[in-house]
């Protein structure tokens, strides 16, 4: 346990790992890329050899082993013959969801993203308005998306838009984010809001975003109202968790 808390003194006791579970591995490399992405393992720093890890985290060195090339696949670690074991001096730039607080924030930050349309109908009304006791539109435009932007799938979406506004350009709706197009087609929102809560990936959603059934995700749910009050636009949005960041000023 000394030794431990030498070489790793962010760790107050060792990790319990879950048995059953993930593979030890996986979890002893979730163990070590959290602390490399949080900083207390900084750049250049260097770890035991796979031996001496397999004895302080209770595994064998075969599972040291693998998590160690996990991560140096992921260009987190780097190890060499001779040289031993070290955190990668320039860690692999990870894309994050910035959640941001204004709508006109929101558009700056999705537009220019591709979509992958999954299922798409027009609906006479939008379950996702039970939770908010809003008003309806007359009629809705289903549609089920992934969206990516940079190679990466940031976003698995269900979404409802009001019909007569999909319908003033459909082609650029089904090409594009909808926030952006509703944006340029200077849609009135006069009240939006969105709620995010973590939870973790169903099969459909990590199936989806390339990530495992289970993960950690940021699930959000988002309306918009036009002028009259009426819902205009609904979503469930799920972002994988490791993608999202909130950025908050506490002093204004």
């Amino acid at each position: 346990m000394a030794e431990q808390k030498q070489l790793f003194p962010f760790f107050s006791e060792p990790p319990q790992f879950r048995r059953p579970g993930p593979p030890l591995y996986a979890q002893l490399a979730d163990v070590l890329r959290q602390q490399i992405e949080n900083g207390m393992l900084p750049p250049g720093a260097k770890l035991p050899n796979l031996l001496r890890m397999a004895e302080i985290f209770g595994v064998a060195r075969v599972t040291a082993r693998q998590a160690v090339q996990l991560l140096c696949l992921e260009g987190l670690l780097t190890s060499r013959q001779g040289r031993g074991i070290h955190v990668a001096r320039q860690l692999p730039a990870r894309p994050h969801e910035k959640m941001r607080t204004s709508w006109k924030a929101m558009v700056k930050r999705i537009e220019g993203a591709s979509v992958e349309l999954l299922d798409a109908a027009d609906v006479p009304d939008c379950p996702l308005l039970a939770a908010w006791d809003l008003p309806p539109a007359p009629a809705y435009r289903y549609m089920r998306r992934v969206h990516i932007k940079d190679g990466v799938r940031f976003a698995y979406i269900d979404l409802y838009l009001d019909k007569t506004i999909y319908d003033r350009a459909p082609e650029r709706f089904n090409a594009t984010t909808v926030i952006p197009v509703m944006d340029e087609l200077n849609v009135n929102v006069s009240k939006a809001r969105q709620e995010l809560t973590i939870g973790g990936a169903s099969p459909e959603a990590a199936q989806h975003l390339d990530i495992p059934c289970g993960a950690p995700v940021a699930l959000v749910r988002r309306y918009a109202c036009d002028e009259t009050g009426r819902a205009i636009y609904a979503a469930l949005v799920v972002h994988p968790g490791d993608r999202v960041r909130f950025d908050i000023d506490l002093v204004r």
